[in-house]
């Protein structure tokens, strides 16, 4: 019995040790030094089979059984030595096999090991990037498989992609002045690693991991801002730290431009990447985009907008361009994303000619017959992502649901020519794809409500200070994007 005991604490006892199991979840033993090749062989032979590895983190002990396991993930031992990425979606199991037979796997994942080649995991409950280790018995060395949870893997190699938009259709020329063609569509090459978010950032996603930073009491003494603060703070206050996101949660519509920034800067850190932004105070006055002397955007200055109201009313973030960290998309970016490969029509419908029951087959719309909301209130309801069909890329949403904020990178044709109305041309950034509520019948603008046609690729709002939204992240591997428009045979 004291042998037993004993055997049970060594798999419990070291610090930053590195714990072994067999593939029926038994704990092994454990190895303090580096893992190597060698150490692997002596084990797998110790307990005749595969063995699993497991880092000394919280909730080592391997999962004995992982159920609903619906998907079989198959690679190959021959394509493992490039960049591998399988997409899987939060708290999924599903079975990974190698075409051949397995030394070892090691994963900080519940996981178990299914037999000589497969192993069963359960992905993460937030969105994000985890990595397995295979080892085999003929290398020295491992393999790494990277998990894309929540979000997908696009390697891109000259991708032909179709940006900005054309004229609104002359039925709408008369109700509003600035729909006019300032965005010109144009043809662009694209090559480029990217991951991005499948569906927009949710409710749960964004509390858990901005938890530290939501108050417990309000601060604020504007009501609107007030009202915002609050709806995060009783968020956090129905919920439990560390809690389980579940994939179709509601979109989070109520977010400032430097909140979902610090969300940005926060997942690259809990992956240990690079933070893509910094941020600096400033006495700076107004709003704008920070450019070098080609015009190319290195920073911004936005809203000071918070979990807790600061002194200053705007902030400055610079730009790390060494980063590979996770950022908000740039306005071609967000184009060729919500795209999806579609280089033909104004919106994922069709053209001008489909009807609101076409439409509500990519977007999540509200259809409404008034033009106004009757209260604030009513404009902070949002609902599950993911109810509607994806774009050709996969990712969801892009269209009704919320608003996406999508940076500029410099003084966009768009707002070059819109801003003198409202704002400088320098401002910073834009909301993109659609909101929720919209109204069916064709009665109109008025400047609250806008027809449900409006909501095609071209379709925007002003990105002002204070002003909340919904956003999805982006990461472009290696910092390799490279982008080269295309001549047409009348240029």
């Amino acid at each position: 019995m004291k042998k037993i005991l004993l055997f049970l604490t060594m798999c419990f006892a070291f610090a930053n040790a590195q714990f072994y199991y067999d593939k029926h979840g038994e704990c092994r033993g454990a190895y303090k030094d580096s893992l190597d090749h060698a150490t692997l062989v002596k084990f797998a032979e110790k307990i005749r089979g595969p063995i699993l590895v497991k880092k000394s983190v919280e909730g080592v002990k391997p999962t004995k059984s992982l159920k609903k396991i619906k998907r079989t993930l198959n690679v190959s031992r021959d394509t493992l030595d490039k960049e591998n990425w399988l997409e899987v979606e939060k708290n999924e199991s599903v079975k990974i096999c190698a075409d051949q037979k397995v030394l070892a796997w090691e994963t900080s994942l519940s996981s178990n090991i299914k037999n000589d080649s497969c192993l069963a995991i359960q992905a993460p409950t937030l969105i994000g990037v985890e990595s397995i280790n295979i080892y085999f018995p003929d290398a020295d060395s491992s393999f790494k498989l990277n998990l894309a949870v929540g979000m997908k893997y696009l390697n891109l190699k000259n991708e032909e992609v179709l940006l900005g938009f054309n004229e609104y259709d002359t039925s709408f020329a008369n109700t509003n002045e600035f729909f006019v063609e300032l965005d010109p569509e144009r043809l662009a090459l694209v090559t480029g690693t990217y991951l991005i978010d499948k569906y927009p950032i949710t409710n749960c996603e964004f509390t858990q991991l901005m938890w530290d930073s939501i108050p417990n009491k309000t601060t604020y003494s504007h009501q609107h801002y007030r009202r915002v603060q609050e709806e995060w703070i009783s968020r956090k206050k129905h919920s439990k730290r560390n809690e389980k996101c579940i994939v179709h949660d509601t979109a989070a519509t109520r977010v400032f431009l430097y909140q979902s920034m610090k969300y940005a800067n926060a997942r690259s850190v809990r992956e240990g990447l690079k933070p893509y932004y910094i941020f600096l105070e400033t006495d700076a006055d107004e709003s704008t985009i920070i450019a070098d002397k080609n015009s190319k955007a290195v920073g911004y200055i936005i809203g000071y907008y918070d979990f807790v109201e600061h002194e200053n009313k705007l902030i400055m973030v610079k730009i790390d361009s060494t980063s590979d960290g996770y950022r908000l998309p740039y306005y071609d970016e967000w184009m060729m994303f919500a795209r999806g490969g579609d280089k033909k029509n104004k919106a994922p419908w069709g053209d001008s000619s489909a009807t609101f029951k076409e439409a509500s087959k990519h977007a999540k719309f509200k259809s409404m017959n008034r033009d106004f909301f009757h209260s604030e209130k009513e404009m902070e309801l949002s609902e599950p992502v993911g109810q509607r069909q994806p774009n050709g890329y996969g990712l969801y949403d892009v269209f009704g649901l919320n608003e996406e904020q999508v940076l500029l990178k410099k003084s966009h044709p768009l707002f070059t020519s819109l801003g003198v109305y409202y704002f400088n041309n320098n401002f910073p950034y834009c909301l993109k794809g659609g909101t929720y509520y919209v109204t069916e019948s064709r009665s109109i603008h008025n400047g609250h409500m806008p027809y449900w046609k409006y909501f095609n690729y071209g379709r925007f709002e002003y990105g002002y200070p204070g002003i909340a939204g919904g956003f999805r992240l982006i990461r472009n591997i290696g910092n390799n994007a490279k982008w080269t428009e295309v001549k047409t045979d009348e240029e």
